[in-house]
C-alpha cells in the first residue's frame, strides 16, 4: 500500500487503516506534508525525521512517541495535540501553534521555538518562580505557591498563562537538566519564569477576573426541551441542519465524517436519502430558506444539491485548503464559503461562479461565516481569534469584533439582525451589538471549548455545543444560562434549530444525531 497517499488523500482512511494495522511499521521520514490537512490524525510512533509539516493542520494530532528530529513545523496548528514521549530535537516549531499540547516527556533539546504559542500545554512543572517586583512580593508568592488547594500540572499552566497574559515566547534552555521555559506577558508587564521536569501539583496566582464576563448563574427555563429520538449516523456527524417542507414533513440531515449526507424523516426517523459523493468530511450544511437548496462543505471542496430528490446539481474543487463553512443567503442568489487557508469566497448560487474571494492573510483557518438577515453583510470567525463583518455585495471589510482570547469556532446572528453570539475555543460566548460592534455580554458555563451555536427562529434562546460534551441553553433576553442537555457522550459539533418549529438538532463524535422538542 502506498501510504503517503493514503495520507494525503483522506486522513479519516488512514486513520482507520493504522487503527486496523498496529503491527505494520513504515517510515515518513523526510517527506513533503506541508500545507496538509491531518486533523486528529494517528501519527502515533512513527519516524517523521526530517518530515517538512509547514502550516499543516495537525489539531489534536496524536504523535505519542513519534520520531519528528529535525521535523519542520514551522507555523503548523498543533493544538490539542499529543505529542507525549515525542522527540523533537532539533525541530523547527518556530510560530507554531501548540495551545493545550500534551508535551509531557517529550524531547526538545536544541528545539526553536520561538514565537510559538504553548498556552496551556501540559508539560511537568517541578518548581516555579514568578520575579515580581519586589523581593517581598516574591516571597509572599512563594508562600502561595505551597498553600491551598494543589493544582494539577494543566490546571497549573492554565491559570499561569491567564495570569501572565496570553501570549508567551518560550524558549529551550537546559539548566541543571530541566527544559526552562520564559513566558513574557504582553499585558501586565510581568516577567514569569517556569521550570518544567518531574511532574508534581503546585499552586499558582489566581486568573486575573474578566469584569465583563457574567458569572454562571442558576437555570432559569426559557424553553424546555427532552429528547425526542435519536438518530444513528454510523460514524462521526459533523454538521446538521433541518428544514420543514410545505407538506408538513421535517427533514434532519446530518454529514457524516466518510463523506456522506444522510436525510431523515424527523417524526419517523427513518433514512429517506443518502448521498455520496464528498470523500471527506462533511463539516458544514446550508439549507436555502425555501429549501430549495442544500450546498455542502468539505475537505475536498463544495458541493451544491437540489434537496428535494437529493441530486447533486454541481461541484467546486476546494482551493487547496479543506472548507470549514458555508452559509446562504436570504435571497439565494448567493452563498459564502470560508476554508482553512482564511479564504472568504462568494459564490453565484445559481451558476456556482465565483463573485470575489478574500483572504485575511497569514493561512489562518475561518471557521465559521454567517450571512444577516437582511442579505446585506457577511460575519466570519478565525483562529486570529478576531470577529470580521463584510459587505456582502462587495466582499469590503466593514468592522472587526475583538475580544476573545482564544479562536473563534462559531458565529451565528439572530432573527432580528441585531444580535452576534460568537462562540470560542477559550469556553466563552460572546453576545455583540451587530449595529455598532460594542460588546453586551460574555456567557461562561461550558468547561471547555465552544465549537457551535444555534439561535431559535423567534429570537428568544441561544443553543452551544462544546467538547465538554453538553448543549446549554441561553435565554438572550436575560442573557443567562436556562438549561444544559447532557445525554452525550463526545464532542457536540453542531447543533441547528428548525426554522418553523420548536426543535434543536445535535451531533457530534459519537455517531449519533439527536433531536430535542
Amino acid at each position: 500500500m502506498d501510504h503517503l497517499a493514503l495520507l494525503k488523500k483522506d486522513i479519516a482512511r488512514w486513520n482507520h487503516y493504522r487503527d486496523n494495522h498496529p503491527a505494520v511499521t513504515y517510515s515518513l521520514a523526510g517527506e513533503d506534508l506541508s500545507q496538509g490537512y491531518f486533523f486528529e490524525g494517528n501519527f502515533s510512533g512513527l519516524d517523521l525525521r526530517g518530515a517538512n509539516l509547514k502550516r499543516a493542520c495537525l489539531i489534536g494530532a496524536n504523535f505519542q512517541d513519534a520520531d519528528l528530529t529535525d521535523a519542520y513545523l514551522s507555523e503548523a496548528y498543533l493544538s490539542d495535540a499529543i505529542l507525549y514521549g515525542a522527540n523533537l530535537s532539533n525541530a523547527d516549531l518556530t510560530g507554531a501553534n501548540l495551545v493545550r499540547a500534551d508535551l509531557r516527556q517529550a524531547n526538545l533539546t536544541g528545539a526553536h521555538l520561538l514565537n510559538a504559542d504553548l498556552t496551556g500545554s501540559l508539560t511537568s512543572p517541578q518548581e516555579a518562580s514568578l520575579q515580581e517586583r519586589s523581593p517581598k512580593d516574591a516571597i509572599t508568592q512563594q508562600q502561595k505557591l505551597r498553600s491551598g488547594p494543589r493544582l494539577t500540572p494543566k490546571v497549573w499552566l492554565d491559570q499561569l498563562s491567564q495570569s501572565l497574559g496570553r501570549r508567551a515566547v518560550w524558549v529551550p534552555a537546559v539548566t541543571g537538566g530541566l527544559l526552562m521555559a520564559i513566558a513574557l506577558s504582553t499585558n501586565l508587564g510581568r516577567t514569569g519564569l517556569i521550570a518544567t521536569g518531574d511532574s508534581s501539583p503546585i499552586q499558582t496566582l489566581p486568573p486575573i477576573e474578566n469584569p465583563i464576563a457574567t458569572q454562571p448563574t442558576a437555570p432559569q427555563p426559557v424553553a424546555q426541551l427532552a429528547l425526542d429520538k435519536s438518530l444513528d449516523g454510523s460514524s462521526q456527524v459533523w454538521s446538521v441542519a433541518t428544514h420543514t417542507q410545505q407538506d408538513g414533513r421535517s427533514l434532519v440531515m446530518g454529514g457524516h465524517a466518510d463523506g456522506r449526507i444522510e436525510v431523515w424523516d424527523r417524526q419517523t426517523g427513518q433514512v429517506l436519502n443518502t448521498m455520496f459523493s464528498h470523500n471527506d468530511t462533511v463539516r458544514s450544511l446550508a439549507i436555502s430558506p425555501s429549501g430549495k437548496w442544500l450546498v455542502s462543505g468539505s475537505g475536498d471542496g463544495i458541493k451544491v444539491w437540489e434537496l428535494d430528490t437529493g441530486k447533486l446539481m454541481y461541484s467546486l474543487p476546494s482551493q487547496g485548503s479543506p472548507v470549514w463553512s458555508v452559509a446562504i443567503s436570504p435571497d439565494e442568489k448567493t452563498f459564502v464559503s470560508s476554508d482553512y487557508s482564511g479564504n472568504i469566497t462568494a459564490w453565484d448560487l445559481e451558476t456556482g461562479e465565483q463573485q470575489y474571494n478574500n483572504n485575511i492573510g497569514m493561512a489562518v483557518p475561518v471557521w465559521s461565516v454567517s450571512i444577516s438577515p437582511d442579505g446585506k453583510s457577511l460575519i466570519s470567525g478565525s483562529s486570529d481569534r478576531i470577529i470580521r463583518q463584510w459587505d456582502l455585495a462587495s466582499g469590503t471589510l466593514i468592522r472587526e469584533f475583538v475580544g476573545h482570547e482564544d479562536a473563534v469556532r462559531s458565529v451565528t446572528i439572530s432573527p432580528d439582525g441585531k444580535t452576534l453570539a460568537s462562540a470560542s475555543w477559550d469556553k466563552t460566548i460572546k453576545l455583540w451589538n451587530l449595529a455598532n460592534g460594542e460588546l453586551k455580554s460574555t456567557l461562561n458555563g461550558h468547561d471547555n471549548r465552544v465549537v457551535t451555536l444555534a439561535i431559535s427562529p423567534d429570537g428568544s434562546t441561544l443553543a452551544s455545543g462544546s467538547v465538554d460534551s453538553t448543549v446549554k441553553l441561553w435565554d438572550l433576553s436575560k442573557q443567562k444560562l436556562s438549561e444544559t442537555l447532557e445525554m452525550n457522550s463526545d464532542w457536540i459539533l453542531s447543533v441547528a434549530f428548525d426554522r418553523l418549529e420548536k426543535t434543536l438538532v445535535s451531533s457530534g463524535k459519537d455517531q449519533m444525531v439527536r433531536v430535542w422538542q
